[in-house]
């Protein structure tokens, strides 16, 4: 029975060292987005990235892998996701419940701060201290987030264990930094204490090397072009000085295959037509006429910049118009010409949808 026993503690303990080293691999994946997403709608990191943790199982969940739905958020009717908006259906406080379907990572960590900034049941938090973890998690459950009556303190706990409030009170520049001090040390233990003696210069060049190579970890598994300045930096982290230097990521990592097979990539703010084109090698009046767009245009953050021409037909049938939407927008949305939507659906260029209408994607309107 003793010996039972302690193979039993020892398939514990070796499937816990598991879980953990899932969740590290968690944070350092999405460290970034939870930073860019505090500092955009004001919901704290260490939130962001317990919720996370938790709802994904490190990353491992269904919904995660098949949905890129990482905080199990519902449908929750027609009203707040279409019927035409993809989902996943799947078992938890009922059978075949429905959840929303992202296409990226980046989509569901932005659609979860505007879940929490934009309805008024959560509004509470927001006068909450952002470093207040504590008080957020309870806010969260007690505002019906989660069913999970130990919701909050699993948040708290996950936090604790993995000092998540430390990406609290940090801009997404020393993100790196701060993820090589929490979880790369010489203990190889997740949370031994940094030394606060003076790093020799053979430890800072090692040092340098391994946050550069964290950078591009993070931007690989995310797939995100990360904007960064080539230049040195020194940064004072727990009484050491860190010497790093940033460098830009391959900007070949940005560009994805839309579903109507057109190459695209998501205007960051700041970019333009011209300022693309030259990153990218292509000709300004290419990229204009691909997005059916002037040549001095502004691009807004989050718009859709097309590398080839659009279809005549989209890979969906219809789409029903939402609030917002304007026959440009579905034209990017679903890498459809315009005119060819005018066409489809027997309206004259210039004329507006109106909200609920359907749109003929791939055939004519029916007289």
């Amino acid at each position: 029975m003793k010996k039972l026993l302690l193979v039993f503690g020892f398939v514990i303990s070796i499937a816990l060292q598991a879980q953990e080293s899932r969740d590290v691999s968690y944070i350092r994946k999405h460290a970034i987005l939870a930073v860019e997403e505090m500092q955009l709608y004001k919901v704290p990191a260490s939130i962001t990235l317990a919720q996370g943790l938790l709802e994904t199982g490190g990353g491992q969940s269904k919904l995660a892998d098949q949905a890129n739905n990482h905080f199990g958020i519902k449908c929750k009717g027609p009203e707040e996701w279409p019927n035409d908006m993809p989902r996943i259906y799947h078992d938890d406080d009922a059978r075949g419940e429905c959840f929303r379907k992202y296409g990226s990572v980046e989509e569901s960590y932005r659609d979860h701060s505007k879940f929490l900034a934009l309805r008024p049941y959560y509004k509470a938090l927001f006068n909450l201290n952002q470093t207040d973890y504590k008080a957020w998690a309870n806010g969260l459950k007690k505002s019906g987030y989660a069913t999970d009556p130990s919701y909050a303190s699993k948040l708290i706990s996950r936090i604790e264990k993995y000092n998540l409030d430390q990406f609290d009170q940090i801009s997404t520049e020393e993100v790196y930094a701060k993820l090589y001090h929490l979880y790369n040390n010489q203990d190889d233990n997740l949370l031994a204490k940094n030394s606060s003696k003076q790093l020799k210069k053979e430890e800072r060049k090692e040092e340098r090397n391994e946050i550069k190579d964290l950078k591009n970890e993070v931007s690989l598994a995310s797939n995100k072009s990360i904007d960064v300045v080539s230049t040195t930096d020194n940064s004072q982290i727990n009484n050491r000085t860190v010497t790093y230097e940033t460098r830009p990521m391959n900007p070949t990592l940005r560009i994805k295959r839309h579903k109507n097979n057109i190459p695209y990539i998501v205007a960051l703010a700041g970019e333009s037509i011209g300022t693309i084109a030259k990153t990218y090698n292509k000709a300004p009046s290419d990229l204009a006429s691909f997005n059916e767009i002037q040549m001095g245009s502004k691009l807004y953050d989050g718009q859709i910049v097309f590398f080839g021409k659009k279809k005549a037909k989209g890979s969906e049938t219809t789409y029903k118009v939402q609030n917002g939407d304007d026959m440009y927008t579905i034209s990017q949305r679903f890498g459809v010409k315009i005119n060819s939507l005018y066409k489809l659906n027997k309206m004259e260029p210039g004329d507006q949808p109106k909200i609920g209408q359907r749109i003929n994607l791939k055939t004519k309107v029916r007289s």
